[in-house]
């Protein structure tokens, strides 16, 4: 269903997606790719403006109105310095290497205009994670379809070998559960 929203909207549901937390539509277009009904390049594209045009606005959002936010709001001002102080002093790192934790993508531009970062360092490291997370993401989705095919013809043997790694596992748990026990009557017995 959600490979045929891509398929059906194209580059401009990738842009929208990338707006937003857009791994799964970034990933299914790169799938996409691989089975050419998409071009990588203009998956990656899309996907580049998307998310650099929301980080940027979100940055100047937060630059602009982040610390009268946080003034209106004494708990989440207590709860933000800790994060703040620590934006100032690991500033590069965290401004490349934030769109690639999920679930903070869109809020860390906020709190990274908040602790007053300037624009130009926030662009200048923005710039080329946006275009490496674009990179990334599209391209292990058209990789991906490699693998899901190949899967798809050895899917029978490894749905064997997870059920033996399960059997395995829960023997192992029972013998070491066992174990504990007798070794706690032992000690009670004593």
């Amino acid at each position: 269903m959600f490979e045929s929203f891509i398929h059906e909207y194209g580059y401009i549901a990738v842009f929208v997606f990338a707006c937003i937390e857009g791994e799964i539509a970034v990933l299914t277009a790169g799938f996409l790719c691989r089975q050419d009904l998409m071009s990588l390049k203009f998956v990656i594209l899309a996907a580049f403006s998307g998310t650099l045009l929301t980080e940027q606005c979100l940055f100047f959002v937060g630059r602009i109105y982040g610390l009268k936010f946080l003034e209106k709001h004494p708990k989440l001002k207590k709860k933000s310095n800790n994060a703040i102080e620590f934006l100032r002093k690991y500033d590069s790192a965290f401004i490349f290497g934030c769109r690639f934790i999920y679930g903070i993508r869109n809020v860390s531009p906020m709190l990274i205009g908040a602790a007053k970062i300037t624009p130009l360092k926030f662009s200048s490291l923005n710039v080329p994670a946006a275009l490496i997370w674009s990179i990334v993401v599209a391209g292990a989705g058209y990789l991906f379809a490699d693998v899901l095919e190949s899967a798809k013809a050895n899917l029978k043997y490894a749905q064997i070998g997870l059920l033996a790694i399960l059997c395995a596992a829960l023997a192992w748990f029972y013998y070491k559960k066992r174990k504990s026990k007798r070794s706690r009557r032992a000690n009670q017995t004593r």
